[in-house]
């Protein structure tokens, strides 16, 4: 969420989640290189019919078989749940209702790749989804099921937690304010250590946001003529340049270089702004070219869909939905503002982690150990 609408971002929410999803070579294979470029899964549950359906693309392989459980790092190939050619798709019914279900795609040729649903199917916290799952430029993967980005954790329900639990998640790293952790302080699945790397720091502009959304102010002088898409430009800029963020953003990364520390997950309000770039900065350090990282950008309109809906009709008549839309949701603007500030300052994404976030080559090194595949 941006740094100056913290507020703004309780209002969103999420449908659902479909994605590349990463995969570490089994049985030997760190040595072969992971054939797949692309790989999606879509899960389709109604009631106890559980369902999935998978499409790859594996050039070089000639078939693949398809495996599936509920540890991404221990699946059992005893037997088989589907089988396809180097490009092709599998539709895997009747599958337990397990929280998560990955799929290990095995080539004939070259290292396996894991995969799954990107989205956890929250309820209670509908942008919680894998921030991993992505081919790098040199072809590695980046791993699943190790790090999450989410929206708040202040609402989870009991069973919604009890799916966190089950993913044995180690930390959760609260990007929010103060004001916003007073507001609803995190649930934490058993066993999680809770840290906070507060972004916005003492800024206080969400406060009027807040304000309008309660109904006090006048909408049109606040986010009238663009100014509301100029804000969250404005905001992303921050993200980069705040000091008060790079320290945030800083402590978040040694963090998760520690690998006694994974799973872990981190968050803002919406999961979308202060979540988005620090999911934006992760996945340049792994090596994820920036379409991809866009495009992972883009997909909280997706999961914050139903929640915005429902927020709008609330407030139906009181703010026209045309004014609060550019807070609500992301635009490829808002986060190429933030590359933008990173190329004018520092010249390079990796320039600005060195200089900028000020993380060492070991902290990087030890990033992109713990999290690349193949």
């Amino acid at each position: 969420m941006s740094i100056r609408t913290s507020k703004t971002a309780a209002a969103l929410s999420a449908i659902v989640a479909v994605g590349l999803l990463a995969g570490c070579a089994h049985d030997g294979g760190g040595a072969q290189k992971i054939p797949f470029t692309e790989a999606t899964v879509t899960s389709d549950n109604h009631g106890d019919n559980h369902a999935a359906s998978l499409v790859w693309t594996a050039p070089g392989a000639a078939s693949v078989d398809v495996y599936a459980g509920a540890d991404p790092a221990n699946i059992a190939r005893s037997q088989p749940v589907g089988h396809g050619a180097a490009t092709g798709g599998v539709t895997v019914p009747d599958l337990p209702a397990a929280p998560r279900t990955y799929f290990e795609l095995v080539p004939d040729h070259g290292a396996p790749l894991v995969v799954a649903d990107r989205g956890l199917h929250l309820a209670s916290a509908p942008n919680f989804r894998d921030a991993g799952g992505y081919r790098t430029t040199d072809g590695k993967w980046v791993k699943m099921g190790l790090l999450y980005r989410s929206d708040q954790l202040d609402r989870l329900s009991p069973a919604d937690l009890a799916t966190l639990h089950s993913d044995n998640i180690h930390l959760v790293c609260d990007l929010r304010t103060d004001v916003e952790r007073k507001q609803g302080m995190d649930r934490l699945p058993d066993g999680a250590q809770a840290m906070i790397a507060d972004v916005a720091g003492g800024d206080s502009a969400s406060s009027g946001i807040a304000k309008l959304l309660s109904g006090g102010g006048d909408p049109e002088a606040v986010l009238g003529n663009g100014r509301g898409i100029q804000f969250m430009i404005d905001a992303n800029r921050q993200f980069v340049e705040s000091a008060t963020a790079k320290a945030a953003y800083k402590t978040l990364f040694e963090r998760l270089a520690d690998p006694r520390m994974l799973p872990a997950t981190f968050h803002c309000t919406a999961g979308k702004d202060r979540t988005g770039w620090a999911e934006a900065v992760f996945l340049s350090i792994m090596g994820v070219p920036r379409d991809a990282i866009m495009r992972d950008y883009l997909l909280s309109n997706d999961y914050l869909k139903a929640k915005n809906d429902k927020m709008l009709a609330a407030l139906k008549g009181r703010i026209d939905p045309a004014l609060l839309g550019p807070l609500l949701g992301v635009r490829p603007e808002y986060l190429q503002a933030g590359f933008d500030a990173v190329d004018k300052d520092y010249g390079s994404m990796d320039l600005y982690v060195r200089d900028g976030l000020g993380l060492s080559d070991d902290t990087v090194r030890s990033l992109r150990a713990e999290f690349l595949a193949g």
